[in-house]
C-alpha cells in the first residue's frame, strides 16, 4: 500500500518530525516566557513614563544613580544612562530578562533528551531511521528556534515600547539597539541551557538542572555582590554573566567580543551534549556522589514508594543548587555588615529608604537580598517536581498502574505526599545552608533558618495547586485552553504562577496598582520572614492551598477520563 510523507506544514506541527513535535511541545512554555518578558518590557516602559515622565524627575533619577554606593549595585545593577528609557530598562530589569530566559532554557534542555530517555519515550523514535545525533540536533534546534522566536518578539516589544513611552529626548530605542538587546538575551539564555544539556547527557536531568541552576544563580549573585564580598570579584570574572555584563545596546554600548565568547561556550556545550547522547546507551547515566535512597523506594512497594523513588533524586539536585545559592548569600553577610559599620551615613540612608527592614542586621540584609529570588527558585523546584510526577499520565504509563489495581485516590495521594516530601527536602537543605553561612559569618543562625521555612510553606502551596491541576486535567480541564490543556501542563502552570507572582511583587508598588491586584501575589501575605515578621493569614492560605489542592485533585481525577 502506498504511503505519503507528511507535508512541510504537518511536520512543523509535529507529524513525522522530531523537530516539529519538540517545537509543538515547547509552545506552552514559550508562550509563558514570552508573556513574562513582554510584561517586563511594557511594565518597565510604563513605570518610566509614569514615575519619571518629566525632565525634573529624570534629573533626580540620574543624580540618584550616580550617587548610589558600590555596595548597592548588587541590588540594582550597574547604572548606565538610566535617565533614558533604554538605560532604565537595562538597569532595573536587565538581570530579570536573563534569569527568566535562562531558567526556561535550563529546564527545557535538561529534560528534552535525558528526561525522555529515562521515561523510555525515545525508544520508538530511535528504532526508526533517525540516528541519535540527528534526533539530538533536532531537539536542540527546536528549542533554539522557540527561544529565538521569544527573544525576537521581546526585541520588537522593546522597540515599540520606546516609540509609545518615549516621552523625552533620548528615550526612543533604535531597531538596531533592540536587535542587539535580543541577540544578547538569546546568548545569555542559551549558555545556561547548554550547560544543563551537556551535564544531563551524562549525569541525568536532575543533575543538569540543579548544577546549571546553581551556576546561573551563583554567577548572578557573585557578579552583583563582588564589591561586597572580595572573593566574588575574582570568581565572577570567569562566568558568562561577567562576559556579557557590558553589552548594553539599549544605551548604545555593545560588547560583541563578550557575547561571542558566551556564544562559543554555548556551541561547545551543546556539541558535548549531542555527542554525549550519541555515544552513550539511552537512559544510562553516571551517578554523581549523593545520598543513597532506601531500596524500598525502587518502586516495587506501592505508588508512594515509586513516587518517592522518582522524585527524591530530582529534589536532591534542587536542594543542592538552592543550598549552594543560600550559602553564598549568607556568607556575604559579614562583608555587608562591615561595609555598613564603616559607612554610618549609608546605614542612615537605608533606614530612610526602607523603614520596614533594618539593613544593618543580617536578617534585614537577607530579607532584601535573598527572599525574593528564594521564592522564585523554590517555586521553580516545585514546578519541576510536579511536572516530573504528573508525566506518567502524559506518557501513557498511568493506565498500566491503574490496571494493576492501584486506585485513583491512592495514586494522587501518593503524588501529593511525594511532591511534599521533595519540597521538604529542598527547604531543609536551604535552611541548613543559610544557617551555616550566617553562623560562619559570626551571627546567630536561628532566625534566618526559621524564616527559610516560610519559603517551604510557599512551595507547599504551589504543590497543592499543581496536584489540583493534575487531578482536573490542567487548565484545559477548567477553561478549555488547548495550549495549556492536559495534566502535563500542571508543571508549566506552576512555573508561570511563580514568575507572575514575582512580576506582581516587582511592579505593583512602582505602578501604584490597586491593592487587590497586589494582593493576588501570595508572597505579599507572608510578611518579612527573615526578620521574624510572619503573617498567620498568609501561612493559613498556604496550608489551605496545599490541603485543598489534594481535595480538588481527588475530585477531578475521579470524574474524568485518563489523558483528558
Amino acid at each position: 500500500m502506498a504511503t505519503s510523507r507528511p507535508s512541510a506544514l504537518a511536520r512543523l506541527f509535529g507529524l513525522g518530525s522530531v523537530f516539529g513535535k519538540t517545537l509543538r511541545d515547547s509552545t506552552p512554555a514559550a508562550l509563558g516566557a514570552a508573556g513574562l518578558l513582554l510584561v517586563l518590557v511594557v511594565g518597565g516602559g510604563l513605570t518610566m513614563s509614569v514615575t519619571y515622565g518629566s525632565p525634573a524627575t529624570r534629573l533626580e533619577l540620574g543624580m540618584l544613580s550616580r550617587d548610589i554606593p558600590p555596595v548597592l549595585r548588587g541590588f540594582y545593577g550597574n547604572p548606565v544612562r538610566v535617565d533614558t528609557l533604554g538605560g532604565f530598562l537595562g538597569w532595573h530589569y536587565g538581570p530579570y530578562f536573563a534569569l527568566i530566559g535562562g531558567l526556561w532554557s535550563l529546564l527545557a534542555l535538561s529534560s528534552t533528551l535525558a528526561g525522555e530517555a529515562a521515561r523510555g519515550s525515545l525508544d520508538m523514535v530511535l528504532a526508526g531511521p533517525s540516528t541519535r545525533r540527528r534526533v539530538a540536533l533536532a531537539k536542540v534546534f527546536a528549542h533554539v528556534t522557540a527561544l529565538a522566536a521569544v527573544v525576537t518578539l521581546t526585541g520588537l516589544a522593546t522597540w515599540v515600547t520606546g516609540v509609545v513611552y518615549g516621552v523625552l529626548p533620548g528615550d526612543p530605542i533604535a531597531p538596531a539597539a533592540a536587535a542587539g538587546f535580543a541577540i544578547g538575551l538569546l546568548v545569555r539564555s542559551l549558555v545556561t541551557g547548554s550547560m544543563a544539556f551537556a551535564i544531563a547527557a551524562v549525569f541525568g536531568k536532575g543533575a543538569g538542572a540543579g548544577i546549571a541552576g546553581t551556576v546561573m544563580a551563583g554567577s548572578y549573585v557573585m557578579y552583583g555582590y563582588r564589591t561586597v564580598f572580595e572573593p566574588f570579584d575574582a570568581i565572577s570574572a570567569w562566568t558568562p554573566w561577567a562576559w556579557t555584563a557590558n553589552h548594553l545596546p539599549l544605551v548604545e554600548q555593545t560588547d560583541w567580543p563578550g557575547v561571542a565568547a558566551a556564544a562559543a561556550l554555548t556551541l561547545v556545550l551543546l556539541a558535548v551534549g549531542v555527542e554525549g547522547f550519541a555515544r552513550r546507551d539511552v537512559g544510562v547515566t553516571v551517578s554523581l556522589p549523593g545520598p543513597r535512597f532506601p531500596r524500598r523506594l525502587a518502586g516495587t512497594r506501592g505508588p508512594l514508594a515509586r513516587s518517592l523513588g522518582e522524585l527524591l533524586p530530582t529534589a536532591w539536585w534542587w536542594a543542592f543548587g538552592l543550598a549552594a545559592y543560600g550559602l553564598v548569600m549568607a556568607a556575604s553577610v559579614r562583608g555587608m555588615m562591615d561595609m555598613l559599620a564603616s559607612a554610618p551615613d549609608l546605614a542612615i540612608a537605608f533606614r530612610t529608604m526602607i523603614p520596614d527592614v533594618d539593613m544593618t542586621t543580617p536578617e534585614g540584609y537577607l530579607q532584601l537580598a535573598f527572599v525574593d529570588m528564594g521564592f522564585v527558585l523554590v517555586g521553580l523546584s516545585v514546578a519541576s517536581l510536579v511536572g516530573a510526577r504528573l508525566g506518567d499520565e502524559g506518557a501513557g504509563r498511568l493506565e498500566m498502574f491503574l490496571a494493576s489495581g492501584v486506585g485513583r485516590v491512592r495514586w494522587i495521594l501518593a503524588t501529593w505526599l511525594a511532591v511534599a516530601a521533595g519540597v521538604g527536602a529542598v527547604t531543609l537543605a536551604l535552611a541548613v545552608a543559610v544557617g551555616t553561612g550566617v553562623w560562619a559569618a559570626g551571627y546567630s543562625p536561628w532566625q534566618p533558618m526559621a524564616g527559610t521555612l516560610v519559603l517551604g510553606a510557599y512551595g507547599l502551596a504551589l504543590a497543592g495547586v499543581g496536584v489540583a491541576l493534575g487531578g482536573v486535567g490542567g487548565l484545559g480541564g477548567l477553561t478549555r485552553l488547548s495550549a495549556l490543556g492536559g495534566p502535563g501542563s500542571a508543571g508549566v502552570v506552576v512555573m508561570l504562577a511563580t514568575v507572575l507572582t514575582f512580576v506582581l511583587d516587582l511592579f505593583a508598588p512602582v505602578l501604584r496598582l490597586p491593592d487587590w491586584v497586589a494582593d493576588l501575589a501570595l508572597t505579599t501575605h507572608l510578611g518579612l520572614p527573615m526578620v521574624g515578621s510572619w503573617e498567620p493569614a498568609g501561612l493559613a492560605a498556604c496550608a489551605a492551598l496545599w490541603v485543598g489542592g489534594l481535595a480538588v485533585g481527588v475530585a477531578g481525577f475521579a470524574r474524568r477520563d485518563i489523558g483528558r
